[in-house]
């Protein structure tokens, strides 16, 4: 039997599995807390003796302040962005179903588990997270870096600074040669304006038989209406047994058409300094998003068209590719 028609049997299979799952989630799941429109009401209600036009320009400021951020988190949170997902209060499950076709490399399959699941029974600090990769993440939906025919890894991490626009983190695990990885990331965020927030971290790690390492991040989102958002996302990677660094720029324009339904149009590249300087990639490209069905299920689809450089010297080749996605993903929310 063809790859992608047992993919699809597969499929099929495991949506049927959960369904009992789903079903008792959110039987068990908790009443409705006051509406968003109630409590604004409240809130607008200024006390005695406290003048009506600086409580209306408070309220002005906050909720431009608020929409921005509720803006952001909510691109973030549906296109399942990592690092949303590390700093969220909240257990995330994502399984991602994937059908690839690639104008050079033709059909692939692949099938991803990623997330994170805090362990409030040993330590409110503590959570695991799955997947993570030696090579680092930058963008929404790992647009830069391919992660095809990975091995799962299993990461803890211990939160052991957490402040309004600051959070720093220890982190242990086991990479695919068994060897022991171990690293602390420190990530600030800053809101430059009511519309333009930033975001930076640096992460130093010592990868058991490759020595030592480094991640450097830094992201810009820009909000331009209630419903739009841009993001320019950064990466520069670097190891002690390597020379040079490899980078990454992406830049992607989301739109939220509904509750259920975004889409987004993105360019990007990478490339590295060392042994010469050269851009491996440049891509072009957009993704469509929804919900459907029940309120765990997405589907995805992202036409990109790419120009690849193997090494200096060499012609750059260009590929049409294609992915096809069907994504499950389930939280639980451990804020409280």
């Amino acid at each position: 039997m063809p790859p992608r028609y047992r993919l699809l049997l597969m499929l099929l299979a495991t949506a049927l599995s959960i369904e009992v799952l789903a079903q008792t989630h959110e039987e068990n799941a908790s009443p409705p807390t006051q509406s968003a429109e109630q409590h604004n009401t409240e809130e607008s209600t200024p006390p005695d003796g406290e003048d009506d036009n600086d409580t209306w320009l408070d309220a002005s400021q906050e909720y431009v302040t608020t929409t921005a951020d509720n803006v952001a988190e909510w691109m973030d949170d549906f296109f399942g962005d990592v690092h949303a997902e590390e700093d969220a209060p909240y257990s995330t499950l994502r399984l991602r179903f994937e059908q690839e076709w690639d104008q050079e490399d033709h059909f692939d399959s692949d099938v991803k588990l990623r997330g994170k699941v805090y362990l409030p029974n040993l330590n409110k600090r503590l959570s695991l997270l799955f997947n993570e990769e030696d090579t680092g993440e930058t963008g929404p939906d790992d647009l830069l870096i391919d992660e095809r025919d990975t091995t799962q890894r299993v990461t803890v991490q211990y939160r052991a600074k957490e402040e309004e626009r600051y959070s720093v983190d220890y982190r242990v695990g086991i990479r695919s040669n068994l060897n022991i990885k171990t690293s602390v990331r420190a990530r600030y965020r800053y809101p430059f304006s009511d519309s333009l927030r930033g975001t930076a971290s640096e992460e130093v790690l010592y990868l058991g038989g490759d020595g030592f390492a480094s991640k450097t991040r830094l992201e810009l989102d820009k909000i331009l209406s209630e419903h739009t958002m841009i993001q320019w996302h950064n990466k520069v990677d670097w190891m002690e047994n390597e020379p040079g660094v490899t980078w990454a720029s992406s830049l992607s324009l989301d739109k939220r058409l509904s509750d259920t339904k975004a889409y987004g149009y993105f360019i990007g590249m990478n490339g590295a300094t060392k042994p010469e300087d050269i851009v491996h990639d440049y891509y072009v490209g957009v993704r469509y998003r929804q919900n459907m069905f029940r309120p765990w299920l997405f589907g995805e689809v992202r036409p990109s068209y790419r120009w690849s450089k193997a090494y200096p010297g060499a012609e750059r080749e260009n590929a049409l590719v294609i992915l096809f996605r069907l994504e499950m993903v389930f939280q639980r929310d451990l804020s409280d």
